[in-house]
């Protein structure tokens, strides 16, 4: 079987994710596609994150109703930093006979060699690439190269992306302005009775 592990700090859940998971199906076909929620992502500030709760929750909105997608509480439940070689191993021993992906946006493959123990992760899964834009493919087949040169395996998806950030998103609802056309309904709705990214 095929398992995609789709790991990120997801504060909040937006169309991007829904747009890199679409991409990545086409691309590998997997017979099941896990998004992990950080704990605290050890390459980004934990300051402004949503609580677990409510991130889990978002990301349980967000693919709510998606056949072979599901939500993981692995890191969240673990403590501390979050670090993909952990999360990875640990589903190699759930399912030691299954081919592992790993998905991630662009800027994290560019960065993709100074992770905590990048050697190990490619041994576990190979790396699948979604850029958001055209004029970082020249970086991201750069990048592919060089993980490449170190017995890494990675694929490029063709996309048509749509640019969402969770940064600019959480800026909207501060400023009080709509975010519907950026996030599923459900998460939005869910944002909206919790109060969540208000001022505070």
């Amino acid at each position: 079987m095929k398992t995609v592990i789709f790991g990120g700090s997801f504060n909040p859940f937006h169309l991007g994710h829904l747009k890199l998971i679409d991409e990545v199906a086409k691309a590998v076909e997997p017979d099941r596609l896990i998004l992990v929620p950080a704990h605290i992502p050890p390459h980004k500030s934990a300051e402004e994150l949503m609580s677990d709760a409510d991130r889990l929750e978002m990301c349980r909105l967000g693919i709510s109703g998606r056949p072979g997608t599901e939500v993981s509480d692995f890191e969240i439940r673990g403590g501390g930093k979050s670090y993909t070689v952990y999360t990875l191993e640990y589903f190699h021993s759930l399912w030691p006979q299954d081919e592992l992906y790993f998905a991630m946006g662009s800027d994290m493959l560019i960065n993709f060699l100074s992770w905590f123990r990048p050697e190990r992760i490619m041994e576990l899964a190979t790396l699948v690439c979604n850029c958001r834009d055209e004029a970082d493919r020249s970086a991201i087949r750069s990048a592919k190269s060089r993980i490449e040169a170190k017995g890494g395996r990675c694929i490029l998806t063709n996309c048509d992306p749509l640019v969402c950030s969770s940064t600019d998103i959480r800026a909207k609802i501060e400023r009080g302005e709509p975010i519907t056309e950026l996030v599923p309904r459900a998460v939005s709705e869910y944002i909206e009775k919790r109060g969540l990214y208000r001022e505070r």
